[in-house]
């Protein structure tokens, strides 16, 4: 090969690389994305089958306080379900360790990204802002499930500051669906 030849490849190879490098990262942010509302998706799977297989409520407790999102099961130990105060006092107890968001998924956190206003997850309407409470299982932080397979209504929102996705949960049934905001045309889809 010639020089001029060997210049002309290296140039190619050059912007090839600087045409993929941000697809490259674009996709990489993607699956970390889809794979923390997987997990997700899967622990309140577990906590649901916990929940029946030991006959008590089982739920999950988000903290959004720590350094990183964390979240952590908890057995009901008095008579009405998983409660902030219950757990806050040890009548509910802990069922493991924390597991935190970050360690298992790099750049992910428990949010609402702040790409303009963003349409609620139908059938709901409206729209959501970053202020919004992105842990929407009624008025705490807490995902529950029943010993009959019942679960807490709810969602919960992921983002990586740009894209988002969400875990939306049915109550009475207990069926749980993930969901992809797509920004391209502002639509949610599963």
């Amino acid at each position: 090969m010639s020089f001029p030849e060997i210049a002309a490849a290296v140039t190619i190879g050059a912007l090839s690389l600087g045409i993929g490098a941000p697809s490259v990262g674009s996709a990489l942010r993607s699956w970390r994305l889809n794979g923390a509302v997987r997990d997700m998706a899967l622990e309140m799977h577990r906590t649901r089958m916990e929940a029946v297989a030991r006959g008590t409520y089982v739920g999950i407790v988000f903290d959004r306080s720590a350094p990183t999102d964390r979240w952590r099961l908890y057995a009901d130990g008095g008579d009405r379900g998983i409660q902030t105060a219950e757990v806050a006092a040890g009548i509910d107890r802990p069922l493991g360790d924390p597991l935190s968001l970050a360690s298992r998924h790099e750049g992910v956190r428990i949010g609402i990204a702040g790409a303009g206003p963003i349409p609620r997850i139908p059938p709901a309407i409206g729209t959501l802002s970053p202020s919004d409470d992105p842990i929407a299982f009624g008025s705490t932080d807490i995902f529950s499930a029943s010993p009959t397979g019942e679960t807490s209504t709810g969602t919960l929102y992921l983002t990586d500051g740009r894209d988002m996705r969400a875990v939306v949960v049915y109550g009475a049934t207990g069926r749980i669906r993930t969901w992809r905001f797509d920004a391209r045309d502002g639509q949610w889809r599963q």
